[in-house]
């Protein structure tokens, strides 16, 4: 894949205007229901955590009934911070999250033809969220603002937060007459301040960044196009390593087991303080979508399916064939949530469903089938917290909250 201006306007944002139990869950109601209890958990950046795992400490629940819907959001995943969601579309939304039930409302004062929003960061003090020549901060309590920090040019990709909370990073397009420049650009949380630059080229499968024991690791492209892994000083944005690539199809994974990409059909693996190549993966014989790593493991949605493979041998522990249906899945502590239509669902048409699969064998739990619409799409990842899923799809606007419900009713 080579890098172009296209690519990076139309992906690395979302554009924003506005029990097998072999169950098969399809909304048959208008009417929200409340989930059985309030879920619980964190997803606070675009892959979970500043490592960009993709994993969560979480317990799935046993059926992906849906049950509210709410919010503004098109294309925008969702945030969890324990029993608030927040939903990003052309205003900031908290919901309640078992009942869906809108907590406040923020306008963000985007024209009507739409404005390039990033997917926000969550800490325990402020609501961040890029959009055209501003970064911003939210007080998580009521919606409020708290600053607004003028930076030229379009946010191109969800930010990341690191762990200390003391520094964020997100990816900016910055305008100039003939081509565009590209750089991460790292700002202070409390003043929205920036920190440093640092250039880079990147496109919609190449970010966020990942944050991780005082490093960013970011993959992109060099001015010349040349596909690159680079790691930086989370500190100073001072240039640590970098390393070549064939071509980047995920974001960084930044672990204690190594630095983790998605390169054409393989999942590379690197030293986090050295760059030094540990070893290749080869696990898809095409793109690869997603990846997310959790206790040695690395599960990938690639375009033939999802898989789960061991992170220091590349030996197969899973595989499920299907088609991707969003550049993201979700782990939890016994199952992994991935967005894809296949053969795994008991289904007439290879409608796309979110899937819930066992983490240790890849046996299908349950799923939930997008079809009640023209050319249904699943329109972000999903999201996980203890006891929901959120989904979205172009079945409905806004967020769709699934759980441990019987089916609905006509």
């Amino acid at each position: 894949m080579t890098w172009n201006r296209r690519q990076t306007l139309a992906g690395a944002v979302g554009i924003s205007a506005g029990a097998l139990s072999g169950c098969l869950n399809i909304f048959t109601s208008n009417e929200n229901r409340p989930l059985p209890e309030s879920p619980t958990g964190t997803w606070l950046q675009s892959a979970h955590d500043a490592g960009n795992t993709g994993a969560s400490n979480v317990t799935v629940p046993e059926r992906g009934t849906p049950a509210w819907n709410g919010g503004s959001a098109e294309t925008i995943p969702p945030l969890v911070d324990e029993e608030t969601v927040y939903s990003v579309g052309d205003a900031l939304v908290a919901l309640d999250g078992q009942t869906g039930e809108q907590q406040w409302r923020t306008n963000l004062e985007v024209d009507s033809s739409g404005a390039p929003l990033t997917q926000p960061a969550v800490t325990g003090e402020h609501i961040l969220l890029g959009s055209t020549g501003r970064l911003m901060s939210f007080d998580p309590a009521d919606g409020s603002k708290q600053w607004t920090r003028t930076i030229d040019g379009v946010p191109i990709g969800p930010m990341t937060v690191a762990p200390d909370l003391s520094i964020g990073v997100v990816p900016f397009e910055r305008p100039q007459q003939d081509d565009p420049v590209l750089e991460l650009v790292a700002f202070s949380v409390a003043s929205g301040e920036t920190e440093w630059t640092a250039p880079l080229r990147a496109s919609i499968r190449t970010t966020p960044p990942a944050v991780f024991d005082e490093c960013v690791y970011a993959s992109g492209y060099t001015e010349d196009e040349t596909p690159i892994l680079r790691s930086f000083a989370a500190e100073d944005g001072a240039l640590m390593w970098e390393r070549t690539l064939d071509a980047p199809t995920t974001p960084p994974v930044a672990t204690t087991d190594g630095v983790f990409i998605g390169d054409d059909g393989a999942v590379l693996v690197y030293d986090p303080k050295t760059g030094e190549h540990r070893t290749s993966v080869a696990v898809a014989d095409r793109t690869i979508r997603a990846i997310a790593v959790a206790d040695v493991t690395v599960f990938v949605l690639g375009a033939d399916g999802l898989a789960a493979v061991s992170a220091s041998d590349g030996s197969e522990r899973w595989s499920t064939d299907g088609d991707p249906q969003a550049d993201g899945l979700a782990v939890g502590q016994n199952t992994v949530v991935a967005p894809i239509s296949g053969d795994a669902f008991d289904l007439e048409t290879s409608w796309p469903c979110i899937g819930a699969f066992d983490r240790i064998d890849g046996t299908t739990r349950w799923y939930y089938a997008v079809d009640d619409t023209f050319d249904p799409t699943i329109s972000a990842p999903p999201v996980i917290a203890d006891g929901a899923v959120f989904a979205m799809s172009n079945t409905n606007s806004g967020i769709t909250a699934l759980g441990d419900l019987p089916p609905n009713e006509e």
